[in-house]
């Protein structure tokens, strides 16, 4: 019964029909060498249709910045699917006639259709998952089913689902007709010959889980284009706005757009395209009200408009799934970096860091865990290194750093910054399912630098990447979560995480500098190591050497020998760590100097009192390194 009812439907002589000027266009674009000139002229063929066409073109909706008077120049600027998807909007909005003044609410149909066909451009554009055109005509065709249903049952089809959001018509369809609008909308999709993405879209706009997996993405994109159209179409659904964002976020992950945003773009381009359509969708609703945390921003957005070739550019160069430089680029960097350097011996370095045990993740969480994984990974790592090099995906769970005019000094800071940077917090896997919320992550970490061996050694930038990757697997089998740095001798990379101690002392002078600037950091850690052989556990925060602190009491990690602390900390301050030190049992005699950016007498007295060893000006310090390196000496001597 249920199946004679279906061909009842698809073989109705009211069904909806697209004219013969949009069916010779879909015939011609499936030619991918037709010229731009030749569907110019089919869609000037039909002078009305071309002007709706050019009107749209020079909206607000599109943002050009100069006026379009052409059909060819439009598919020019915009591209060849622009054009392609708005003939068929407009073809789709002379196919709907039929239903005015019948019974069905036309209104409604087109505000959750141009507002859910909005929604999917402005998701693809930002997510870059799919063509946005293609996105835009599936968000626009979702619903064709539904026409059809009603030219075929009319007022029967209204009384089973006109009162219903439009989030449970499949389901009263199925119980009623057995069968569902998107089985309608997909059969009209073959027999209009639309591209297979635009049926894919129509097919899973319910449940993106109905479309095959590798053709799933614009599935996913109408979907939350359509959560979002009855967020701002339909008062009756509140959770609808939520939705589009958990789905959004679960989805696309750190490509997921900002959705407070996103829903006040979508509100302000989908009055311009009802008004280009001649279609009143009513009103909206306020994109403020929808979710709490929403802040008052302009509602009016320009639509950044890429051209092809600067797309294909960035895709070329981009790995897909970090958003970082791809190993293509890296190369290219490096080569780069190769030529500075054999021109005015501006130093090199390449820190190379490997997720530890990341195939245990794979193995027991999934890919999908493993994929999360390697996106915060890639995030943690660009924070740190930020406009100092360029952070590439190498391959595999490998991201590698090229720092152009580093020393191997600075060079093996940053390679240990990397690394506190990646186990400062576990990481956010709540959105992979069958993976735990949290999730502790570290990385072995390799450094190697032009001045870090003699000249001669890397007249081939490949040596520079050998030892770089040769300190990784040194690391590891250290124990890894540690830095080892390439040195002629090796005989202790410098920065490496702390070694087992078999004597119970630490070669050299542990130092614990808590400072906040990295710049300071940097010099003062830089200068340090070029007077005395020291080992230096660089903080910069005072709630994060809180704990070191509450480690080194419990015995759980080594004691520093010497502690060099900032005085203005965020969180914790440079007294409350004092007072922690002198309280403890392990470091409590250990010399404890004060470093300060001004000389106050009365942060001096406090420090002095609280039982600091001495208050040092950061400029005295910095000028006079090797006369206060003398009395760190002194002092540490003395405790021992």
């Amino acid at each position: 019964m249920a199946r004679s009812l279906l061909d009842d439907v698809l073989l109705c002589p009211n069904l909806p029909s697209l004219p013969a000027v949009a069916m010779e266009i879909l015939e011609l674009t499936d030619d991918p060498d037709v010229p731009i000139k030749k569907i110019a002229e089919v869609v000037q063929r039909d002078q009305a249709l071309a002007g709706k066409v050019l009107k749209t073109v020079n909206s607000s909706f599109y943002g050009l910045s100069k006026p379009c008077a052409s059909i060819d120049r439009a598919m020019a600027l915009l591209g060849m699917n622009t054009v392609k998807s708005l003939v068929l909007g407009f073809s789709l909005v002379d196919a709907t006639k039929f239903a005015k003044g019948s019974g069905f609410d036309l209104m409604a149909h087109w505000r959750h259709s141009i507002v859910a066909a909005t929604s999917a451009r402005l998701l693809a554009e930002r997510t870059r998952m799919v063509d946005a055109d293609e996105a835009f005509t599936a968000g626009l065709f979702q619903d064709i089913g539904v026409l059809a249903c009603f030219a075929a049952m009319g007022e029967r089809y209204n009384m089973v689902v006109g009162p219903e959001p439009h989030r449970r018509w499949p389901a009263l369809e199925r119980e009623a007709f057995g069968f569902d609008h998107m089985d309608i909308g997909v059969a009209l999709a073959k027999k209009w010959k639309l591209p297979e993405a635009i049926g894919f879209g129509i097919q899973g706009h319910h449940n993106p889980d109905k479309v095959p997996a590798e053709r799933r993405e614009i599935a996913q994109i109408v979907a939350i284009a359509s959560h979002i159209a009855e967020a701002l179409g339909d008062p009756r659904v509140p959770q609808a706005a939520k939705e589009a964002k958990r789905l959004c976020n679960k989805w696309f992950n750190k490509r997921a757009p900002d959705m407070e945003l996103l829903l006040g773009e979508v509100a302000e381009a989908a009055k311009t395209l009802a008004k280009m359509f001649d279609q009143d969708i009513g009103g909206l609703e306020d994109p403020a009200r929808l979710l709490a945390e929403a802040q008052e921003k302009s509602l009016e957005h320009h639509l950044e408009v890429q051209r092809q070739a600067e797309s294909f550019q960035k895709e070329a160069n981009t790995d897909g799934l970090t958003g970082l430089a791809n190993r293509k680029r890296f190369d290219e960097e490096l080569a780069k970096a190769q030529h500075r350097f054999e021109q005015s011996a501006e130093p090199v370095a390449v820190i190379f860091t490997d997720a530890d045990r990341f195939k245990s993740v794979n193995d027991t969480y999934g890919h999908a865990a493993g994929d999360a994984v390697l996106m915060e990974l890639a995030l943690r790592i660009s924070q740190c290194i930020g406009e100092d090099g360029v952070v590439c995906r190498y391959g595999g769970e490998e991201i590698a750093v090229i720092m152009p005019g580093t020393g191997i000094d600075k060079a093996a800071i940053a390679g240990e910054a990397v690394r506190e940077c990646v186990a400062a917090s576990p990481f956010d896997l709540s959105c992979v399912d069958g993976a735990p919320d949290k999730l502790a992550v570290t990385v072995s970490v390799g450094v190697a630098a032009t001045d870090g061996d003699v000249p001669e050694r890397y007249q081939d930038f490949k040596t520079l990447l050998g030892d770089a990757d040769a300190c990784v697997y040194e690391a590891k089998r250290a124990g890894r979560n540690r830095v080892f740095v390439h040195r002629p001798s090796q005989e202790r990379p410098a920065a490496e995480a702390p070694a087992p101690r078999v004597d119970g002392k630490t070669p050299g002078l542990r130092i614990m500098l808590v400072e906040d600037d990295p710049l300071a950091a940097t010099l003062i850690t830089t200068l340090l190591k070029r007077k005395q052989d020291v080992h230096i556990q660089w903080i910069e925060s005072g709630t994060r050497a809180k704990n070191e602190l509450a480690q080194m009491d419990a015995g759980a990690i080594p004691p520093a020998d010497v502690f060099l602390v900032d005085l203005n900390l965020p969180g914790v301050n440079g007294f409350e760590l004092l007072r922690q030190v002198r309280g403890s049992k392990l470091v409590a005699d250990r010399p404890f100097f004060v470093l300060s950016g001004e000389e106050q007498s009365r942060s001096r007295a406090e420090s002095l009192k609280l039982g600091a060893t001495e208050f040092i000006p950061k400029q005295q310090f910095v000028q006079n390194i090797g006369q206060w390196l003398g009395v760190i000496m002194q002092a540490n001597a003395k405790a021992a």
